[in-house]
């Protein structure tokens, strides 16, 4: 359609490129208006320069002189201020509005408009003594941050405000000034024009509020049952050990490593054993069940796990060596749990990072084996791996059952795999909850999935006090195990389950898009299905099978350190179509994120939006190497406009657009230029389809001072084509389109 000119002059587009902005002296006409004549200056029904809206067509941008909007509130002097300062206004005014700090907000009435979609924009003032500005409407966020300071005063080019969904009817638009950069002198905001364009119809979005409840265990008072050290002349430990009961006798069993204090991982050579007529005692020490043999290429051994079939009972566990990229999975058998035999079979497989911490069980008509790894045998993501036999025997290759978004070597956070079943509902207790192992050594999270081999994208559901938690069952009576080093032996708590809510959030959707946004106990969109055409066949487009999509911080090194928390508020428009989720923590760090969702039906394809602002309110407990924004891609491969299908990596600097992409369907994220304070770097994992775009990144982090940070604008949107360039460059342009 071709553009109709509404106003005396349309505004330019112009993408903005968020410089420092600037400030009218204070000095400046009105500073000594109190606010009462000031809100009298901005008269209640004052002419529009711009015609009435309901004369234009549908997708006319409309323009409205900022000064000559209707005034509902105020908590601060607000006026019409005359050219000044060498700057000239529309219509030879501003709106000026003379905060004196932060939380002050002025509340105008845009008046009515087609029902539609939005994009706003403004051109506003920059001077020395003016602020950071965040706009709203109807009472919930708009866009971005805009910082109003600058050395010298100046009226900017258009600037994108954010996107709403406007029935027909008056609207309010709220300018709230949050804060100042480190060089103005002020709080001041000076408002020039406000225009509309319409980009789409009146989004009809459906958003209702959810709880999923579901069994959570909850550990009771912990109890010492076995002390190793009776009858040494030293202090011993226990640490990685199974409980089992004889089939015949109903005797139980346990079995760990065992070592005299203090921990010494590379000569824990022997397995203890030890009896009792129940788990919690009383137990009776037994010669050692099985020692490390060099010549079966045993130099230490590690966390046995029995099971028992067909009259034989099944010990599998960890062969340690030099070689840490290549640890042997062995196997002994016995028919009285107290003669071992090795297996001829062993190693049963090799694998690294330290492979080890067996666990195995019945799932359907095959045995599955879970163990501590890493992402590949030389280090990488800490994963919970497992294999299949049908024979206890015979391995399948390794697959990945749970993947930490954290790194390194060893065991990390998931030693000591162990998994239950609970009606339809699998549990997977892993060891060690966080990034200090110190702090991380008694937690144990548990997450629940209802397929046994898919932990990734789980619910957290708990963390417990436990350290090589093993799950023990007597009966109907549930208990939660707990050793290690400097432990005094072994310890046993009841465990008991209950019906709790373990996660809360908004399902969205419309006929092009279906999103599952999470906001307790992790703020993330936890799923995002989608239609290109808008009849509600959703297809899978982002998942939570690595990092979810949300924003995260990595503080003190490199991947995530501190995820988005549950936010302290959550503001919805009065249509669903935008959820502004307030005030994001991230672990123990001083920083907060709002993070915008703003969904719409047409945005050249289904679309939603993202908008994070971030806040730091004191500095950081150490240097920041990552603040970024993670899209979890559900598609085959993940690249960009130059390589279709990323390898795993770093690529410098922010592109055009990601995509995630496979057969019918490309997932973009595509970003407004500049909406970021800086654009470092975008990480690609291959093996998720997953792009981390990182406005900070930078190997020994920086110095990350207190202020507010506008954290970069995306627009995801589906094509129902494989690898749509065509579309993502589209789609690109109409993000960075400013009204």
């Amino acid at each position: 359609m071709r553009a109709r000119r509404v106003t005396a002059a349309l505004l330019l587009g112009a993408v903005l490129t968020a410089p420092a902005l600037a400030a009218v002296p204070a000095a400046a006409a009105l500073a000594a208006v109190p606010a009462a004549a000031a809100l009298a200056a901005v008269p209640a029904a004052a002419a529009l320069a711009a015609v009435p809206a309901a004369a234009a067509l549908a997708d006319d941008p409309v323009r409205f002189e900022a000064e000559s909007l209707a005034v509902v509130n105020a908590t601060a002097p607000v006026g019409a201020q005359a050219d000044c300062c060498g700057v000239s206004w529309s219509g030879g005014r501003q709106l000026w509005f003379r905060s004196a700090r932060a939380g002050d907000s002025v509340t105008l009435t845009l008046p009515s408009v087609p029902a539609g979609q939005y994009d706003l924009g403004a051109v506003l003032t920059r001077a020395g003594d003016y602020g950071t500005l965040r706009f709203a409407v109807d009472g919930v966020a708009v866009g971005q941050l805009f910082d109003g300071y600058a050395g010298t005063v100046q009226r900017t080019g258009a600037v994108p405000l954010g996107s709403a969904s406007l029935a027909t009817g008056t609207h309010r638009l709220t300018v709230t000034v949050t804060g100042r950069s480190a060089s103005s002198t002020g709080f001041f905001a000076g408002l020039d024009t406000v225009t509309l364009r319409r980009v789409g119809p009146l989004a009809a979005v459906t958003t209702t509020p959810y709880e999923t409840v579901g069994e959570t265990p909850t550990r009771g008072a912990s109890t010492r049952v076995y002390d190793p050290s009776v009858g040494e002349s030293t202090t011993w430990y226990y640490n990685d050990h199974t409980l089992v009961r004889h089939q015949q006798t109903g005797v139980w069993h346990l079995f760990g490593i065992t070592h005299a204090e203090p921990g010494a991982p590379q000569d824990e050579k022997v397995f203890g054993h030890a009896t009792a007529p129940s788990p919690t005692g009383p137990w009776t020490k037994r010669p050692a069940a099985l020692v490390a043999n060099p010549g079966a290429g045993e130099q230490w051994i590690w966390a046995p796990h029995v099971v028992h079939h067909n009259g034989v009972y099944y010990m599998f566990y960890a062969a340690g060596n030099p070689d840490y990229a290549r640890y042997r999975m062995h196997l002994a058998t016995s028919t009285d749990l107290f003669t071992w035999t090795r297996s001829s079979a062993n190693p049963l497989f090799t694998d690294g990072w330290e492979a080890r911490d067996p666990m195995v069980t019945r799932v359907g008509d095959r045995w599955v084996m879970y163990y501590t790894a890493t992402s590949s045998p030389s280090g990488g993501n800490h994963v919970v791996a497992y294999r299949t036999s049908t024979d206890l025997l015979s391995w399948s290759a390794r697959a990945i059952a749970y993947t930490s978004p954290h790194v390194g070597q060893a065991g990390g956070q998931t030693e000591s795999p162990f998994v239950v079943r609970r009606g339809e509902w699998w549990y997977l207790f892993v060891c060690c909850d966080g990034t200090d192992y110190g702090a991380a050594y008694r937690r144990t999270a548990v997450y629940r999935s209802r397929d046994p081999l898919r932990f990734d994208g789980a619910e957290k559901v708990a963390v417990l006090d436990a350290h090589a938690a093993e799950v023990v069952v007597d009966g109907s009576t549930w208990y939660l195990s707990h050793a290690g080093w400097g432990q005094g032996g072994l310890w046993l708590a009841p465990l008991t389950w209950s019906t709790q809510v373990v996660a809360r959030g908004y399902t969205v959707s419309t006929g092009f898009l279906r999103a599952d946004i999470r906001t307790w106990p992790n703020a993330r969109i936890a799923a995002l299905a989608v239609d290109p055409a808008g009849a509600g066949n959703y297809r899978p487009a982002l998942d939570s099978s690595h990092r979810g999509t949300g924003p995260y911080l990595a503080v003190g090194r490199f991947d995530v350190t501190d995820r988005a928390g549950a936010p302290a508020r959550v503001d919805v428009s009065a249509d669903g179509s935008r959820i502004n989720l307030v005030g994001i923590p991230f672990g123990d760090e001083p920083v907060t994120a709002d993070w915008l969702l703003t969904v719409a039906p047409r945005w050249s394809g289904p679309g939603l939006q993202s908008d994070i602002t971030w806040s730091v309110n004191g500095w950081p407990t150490a240097a920041v190497w990552e603040v970024a924004f993670n899209v979890d891609g559900a598609s085959p491969a993940v690249g960009d406009a130059t390589v279709e299908a990323r390898p795993t990596g770093d690529v410098t600097g922010m592109p055009r657009w990601t995509m995630s992409t496979g057969d019918g369907l490309s997932v973009v994220a595509v970003h407004r230029w500049g909406s970021a304070w800086r654009g470092d770097n975008t990480w690609y994992d291959a093996g998720h389809a997953m792009a981390a775009w990182q406005p900070l990144w930078r190997a020994g982090g920086l110095s990350w001072g207190p202020g507010q940070y506008p954290g970069g604008t995306w627009r995801l949107v589906a094509s129902g084509l494989r690898r749509d360039v065509a579309f993502a460059d589209a789609a690109h342009a109409a993000v960075n389109a400013v009204p």
